[in-house]
């Protein structure tokens, strides 16, 4: 398994994971709003490669706005996390 920095070019692949996790989008919303996310400078999302197939993501942010539990700011935010049902348990996850 690697766990590897995704490019803008992966925002589709972010989104046939994401799609399990916000079904109510479609994959091009979530395609277009991933790409995005990728262009900001304070963001990035990570993904994890088993076998030549991406199976999970983490999306990361620093966020300068108010993140409940925090009192100071800017801060590090998990946007989402999400790993393949298969491939639970198997500390992908964690890693990410």
């Amino acid at each position: 398994m690697v766990i590897q920095k995704a490019v803008r070019e992966e925002a589709g692949i972010v989104a046939d994971l994401a799609i399990h996790m916000w079904d109510t989008h479609t994959l091009e919303e979530l395609t277009q709003e991933f790409f995005e996310y990728m262009n900001k400078s304070n963001t990035v999302i990570f993904l994890s490669i088993w076998e030549g197939r991406a199976v999970g993501f983490a999306q990361c942010g620093l966020r300068h706005d108010y993140v409940e539990g925090t009192s100071g700011s800017p801060v590090g935010y998990q946007e989402g996390i999400f790993v393949l049902e298969e491939y639970r348990k198997k500390g992908i996850a964690k890693k990410l």
